[in-house]
């Protein structure tokens, strides 16, 4: 491949990098970017002329932990929008109170901000196009990071030009650098001037340089130190650069001759270095001395963003890699936008794992080859500005929760080096550009569709539909709360569902009014004695449709998933309650019902928490059956003999073996020897907490119950007496014994004594 061809196809790679940002930019809602809704905050104060933000830890500030930031990559933005007038700020920065940061896997509630459609659309007005046009500047910078990733790997393997173009066909198709390079993120301007360094010093290392390159290359660090903090490195490195000049470019050290005169003209260099750093950076830096007491202002972004409670254990650290794996490649949103399907993350794993065997079996190579002292000096300040970068992040992220991906991007350029050179290294000379080909296709078409797969789906309203449009296995409320809405039908998309776990409801929404607020849904699960056993509270359309947007007549289908807690107890037919409430008081909305009837606790349906029992042995056994479906196998019962007036607790033990349809009732009669009824204790069985028809065919229950003497119960001996019956028709279940043969329609358990006080 020629210089030329090698340039065209640079471009060419180029421009689809800058076509696919803009994708991304306008498809991705503003504010839905890592830490976007606070960077811009601190955009707008500097456009508006309140100067630098300071830190103050008293008062809550727009901008969060995005203040103690260095300025750069800020003033600029706010140079490039101070003319636009961003009054309208707290009408489209309305934050979801329901947002679910940080949790990939959660299917709802993904967006940070609440969008209204008639703000963020065509033509962009207000705080909507100066985000736009701060995010196409950073598109610009992309662009800029991406062509130095090129001339950096042309610097290293001039002979290889395959090597350069693979290196920036991985950084341009890495979905992940185009989504940060399309949002405000003051990422993307030290990225930028990382590989702007990274190039300047490798041509160093090359060629040597002059005393004004040296004060330029001090300059542009001192603009990095002045983007983030991660600039500062910069500085070290381009020592070590200055040093590895001063070595022969075969050879390992120095001779002995001369090398005083090459440490004092290392010594000079790095002040040129240095000088033009402190004069461009300093000021900043000194400023947070003044202010915080401390030169890097880390402790004051800690303070306001929270630090680690605890050092994380190995199963922590493990999953935190994992996310910081699969954030390098995509991960959108607010930390909680995955690719779809999921298996492309272990395909771009594999991928990863490729390059570096690759990278290995290279150097290996080279080194039997002797091809290595050609190219070390180069591949080491690469190699130790990619450390540096790692070793950065992991201390920054034993001191909070940072594992993303997108932190190691000021060393992308010479990390995409590396993948491409290992990725290559494979394939022989002459079918490279077949590789290169097949490589730019499959990430292409990851890069591209994932605005459509990915990001677009999670910010969707959901569709408005017709009571038409209800399917039939959507069982009717019809149910208005506050005159403001009815649920008008629900689904519960599961039969049972285990501690942990999740289940989905679908709730069929009305609009019965306009709506200047928006409205909260709460959907509870309830256990035994009323223990709460789940919860979900959302807006609307998973808190892409919120109810002001709503229009009267509307029909949405909200899907929500549940989860169950841990420690739920059962086995339990739990309750599902839904409702609404506003967030500001914190206050349910009444409910009513058809007949304008109030609803006290709107109870949609019931689920089963499956929780396995520990098999209890009764202190008495017995074995009859019902119906020929449940077994009765014993009982508990603490006396044989009672006084009239008094209670007993009896507990039975069932052990299912056949479904029950209906949900019966247990009674308990204490029976004289004239068949009167002396005692009694009819009741739903486990106090109506688990209905027989969510009994499983296997599981044995214990099931307590209460028997009330009557008061003019004549002394005696007594028969006690248990059965089921269907309390709407007061048909008992039958009795039969082991061996198949009916017995009546109750079950002797045993006798007791009624005695006199």
């Amino acid at each position: 491949m020629t210089a030329q061809h090698s340039r065209q196809a640079a471009l060419a790679i180029l421009g689809l990098f800058v076509l696919l940002s803009l994708v991304y930019s306008v498809v991705n809602p503003i504010f839905e970017a890592p830490d976007e809704v606070y960077h811009y905050p601190y955009v707008k104060h500097l456009a508006d002329g309140y100067g630098l933000p300071v830190q103050r830890l008293e008062q809550e500030a727009l901008w969060e932990q995005e203040g103690s930031q260095p300025p750069l990559y800020h003033a600029l933005s706010a140079a490039l929008t101070f003319w636009i007038d961003t009054d309208d700020l707290p009408q489209v920065r309305q934050l979801n109170p329901h947002a679910r940061i940080g949790i990939p896997l959660a299917e709802d509630n993904k967006n940070m901000v609440l969008h209204d459609p008639r703000r963020e659309a065509l033509p962009w007005r207000g705080t909507v196009l100066a985000v736009h046009l701060i995010r196409f500047f950073s598109v610009l910078l992309g662009a800029g990071t991406l062509w130095c990733t090129y001339r950096l790997g042309r610097n290293v393997f001039p002979r290889r030009p395959w090597v350069a173009l693979g290196a920036m066909l991985l950084n341009a198709l890495n979905p992940m650098f185009v989504f940060i390079s399309s949002s405000i993120n003051n990422d993307n301007l030290i990225v930028l001037l990382s590989s702007v360094v990274l190039l300047m010093l490798v041509r160093i290392v090359q060629r040597g340089t002059q005393d004004r390159q040296l004060l330029a290359l001090g300059i542009i660090i001192g603009l990095a130190c002045l983007s983030k903090l991660s600039g500062v490195a910069l500085v070290p490195l381009a020592m070590l650069a200055l040093a590895l000049r001063q070595v022969p470019e075969k050879s390992f050290a120095l001779r002995k001759k001369g090398w005083r005169r090459a440490a004092r003209r290392w010594l000079w260099e790095c002040a040129l270095v240095c000088i033009p750093v402190l004069l461009v950076a300093g000021w900043w830096y000194l400023r947070n001395w003044r202010l915080y007491g401390e030169l890097t202002g880390v402790e004051r972004m800690l303070a306001v963003f929270g630090r680690r409670s605890h050092a994380p254990s190995p199963v922590e650290a493990w999953r935190e890699f994992k996310g910081f794996c699969i954030s390098f490649w995509g991960l959108f949103g607010i930390v909680n936008v995955l690719l779809r399907p999921l298996w492309l993350y272990k395909i771009l794993d594999a991928f990863s794992l490729f390059c570096l065997i690759g990278i290995v079996r290279w150097g290996i190579r080279a080194w039997r080859e002797r091809r290595l002292p050609s190219k070390w000096r180069e591949l080491l300040l690469l190699g130790t500005w990619i450390i540096v970068i790692i070793l950065s992040l992991f201390r920054w992220t034993m001191m909070t929760k940072a594992s993303q991906g997108r932190l190691i991007f000021p060393a992308i350029s010479a990390i995409c080096l590396f993948l491409s050179l290992g990725f290559l290294s494979w394939f022989p000379e002459r079918s490279r550009h077949n590789a290169l080909g097949g490589l730019a296709l499959l990430m292409g078409a990851l890069t591209i569709s994932a605005p459509f797969t990915a990001i677009q789906p999670a910010y969707a309203p959901p569709p408005v539909i017709t009571e038409a449009e209800i399917p039939a296995s959507a069982s009717p409320y019809c149910v208005t709360y506050g005159g403001m809405m009815e649920l008008v039908a629900y689904r519960v998309e599961a039969e049972q569902v285990r501690p942990g776990e999740s289940f989905p409801v679908t709730l069929y929404w009305k609009a019965l009014a306009p709506m200047d607020e928006n409205l909260s849904i709460y959907i509870h699960l309830f256990g035994r004695d009323g223990q709460p056993l789940g919860q979900r509270d959302s807006y609307h359309g998973g808190g892409n449709y919120p109810s002001r947007l709503w229009t009267p007549g509307e029909i949405v289908a909200d899907t929500f998933s549940v989860p169950v807690r841990l420690d739920a107890a059962g086995p339990v037919a739990a309750e599902i309650e839904v409702g609404l409430y506003r967030l500001s008081t914190m206050g349910p909305l009444p409910a009513f019902d058809a007949k304008g009837n109030r609803v006290g606790r709107p109870v949609i349906g019931r689920i089963k928490v499956d929780v396995p029992t520990a098999s209890t042995e009764p202190g008495e056994y017995l074995d009859v059956t019902f119906g020929n479906q449940v077994r009765l196998v014993g009982y508990d019962l603490q006396t044989a003999s009672v006084q009239p007036g008094a209670s007993l607790s009896l507990s039975l033990h069932w052990h299912v073996i056949g479904g029950l349809e209906r949900d019966y009732t247990v009674f308990v009669h204490l029976v004289d020897g004239q068949e009167q009824i002396v005692g009694q204790g009819d009741a739903p069985p486990m106090n109506n907490d688990y209905p027989t028809s969510f009994w499983g065919v296997g599981e044995t229950l214990v099931d307590k119950h209460r028997l009330e003497v009557k008061e003019d119960a004549a002394p005696g001996v007594c028969g006690l007496f248990v059965g089921l019956y269907d309390p709407t028709t007061g048909e008992r279940l039958p009795l039969s014994d082991s061996e198949g043969n009916l017995k009546g329609d109750r079950a002797f358990v045993t006798q007791m004594e009624i005695r006199e006080w």
